[in-house]
């Protein structure tokens, strides 16, 4: 029960667990909690970026691939191959698919 009144009023109203501030390890739903309480106003998105040391850009990232395929879409495979293909101007070497075994 502690716990619980450890956190934001409206986390507690909305039972959302968010993750750690500690967390390295990203899965598609901890992303998936953290752009839901975004949208919620749970978190700002300051809040989010500097409590889970992201960039807005990457932060941008997983909210576009959340709207387009939801959490399997924030998949970190899924995240490299939907992203737009770097223009060949810009000197980028193309993303390349998985290694076979």
């Amino acid at each position: 029960m502690q716990r619980s009144s450890r956190l934001p009023p409206k986390q507690r109203e909305t039972n959302l667990e968010l993750p750690s501030s500690q967390t390295k390890r990203w899965s598609s739903r901890r992303k998936a909690a953290v752009i839901v309480a975004i949208r919620t106003g749970i978190l700002s998105r300051l809040e989010a970026c500097q409590r889970y040391m992201l960039s807005d850009e990457e932060l941008t990232d997983w909210e576009e691939a959340f709207d387009k395929r939801g959490i399997p879409g924030l998949l970190s495979a899924s995240l490299h191959l939907y992203r737009d293909k770097p223009k060949p101007s810009d000197g980028s070497a193309p993303v390349r698919g998985r290694a076979k075994r």
